[in-house]
């Protein structure tokens, strides 16, 4: 049996119709997304509607809290992260459909624990750079610790735990100006970053029309070779 992590989608639908496809060709069982559906980006409403159809299991991320009003954020960065906005577009259907998502998934495949959330148990807003932040008695009762939020893919190792960031759908931070997800093959006991190629040129032209802040346009088409 094989599952597919996302997170980090943000908004963006164009990307996320990319990946979606992708992993429908890798064969994965079920999907799950580590929170963080909206914010920056200009379609909310696809994005949580497809998460819906396709019963994509999702957990809430900081934007979620956000938005919902269960955190608090800087006002200074309204013009980046765009709730106001999107608190207005997101239909009835949607919006209430965010509330019901949960902090985290705690479940069992194959014999293997998994455990999910956006960052940190009780803290999605911790950046977790290095998993020496984690509890090593927490990671005691779990096979997998499957985190989003960095928007950087990473595959690493702690007391025996498969520790799991499949990086951003919908905004890259890992300057290869693609999106990436995470599969767990439960048979063949591995687990795998996929990377997706993106049309950042038409989205960026796009989000340039629309009047987007101009940094959620330049840190989409960063490489190893720009800041």
């Amino acid at each position: 049996m094989k599952i597919a992590l996302i997170s980090d989608v943000h908004s963006n639908f164009l990307y996320l119709q990319k990946v979606l496809e992708h992993i429908d060709s890798c064969g994965a069982a079920q999907v799950y997304c580590l929170g963080d559906l909206i914010g920056y980006y200009d379609e909310p409403n696809q994005v949580i509607d497809v998460i819906r159809k396709r019963n994509i299991t999702c957990i809430k991320g900081n934007h979620e809290k956000y938005l919902l009003g269960d955190l608090e954020y800087n006002s200074d960065k309204e013009i980046i992260y765009g709730f106001k906005k999107q608190k207005q577009e997101i239909t009835k259907d949607n919006f209430n459909f965010l509330k019901t998502l949960k902090d985290e998934i705690v479940l069992e495949i194959s014999n293997k624990k998994i455990y999910m959330t956006h960052s940190l148990p009780g803290n999605i807003e911790s950046y977790l750079y290095d998993i020496g932040m984690i509890d090593s008695n927490f990671l005691k009762y779990c096979d997998y610790y499957c985190f989003g939020h960095t928007h950087i893919p990473s595959i690493l190792y702690k007391n025996g735990t498969c520790v799991i960031n499949p990086g951003s759908v919908g905004q890259p931070r890992d300057y290869t100006k693609q999106s990436s997800y995470a599969i767990i093959d439960f048979q063949k006991n591995n687990v795998l970053i996929q990377k997706v190629d993106q049309d950042y040129e038409f989205f960026s032209k796009k989000m340039i029309c629309c009047g987007y802040h101009s940094s959620l346009i330049k840190i989409l088409k960063r490489d190893k070779n720009e800041s």
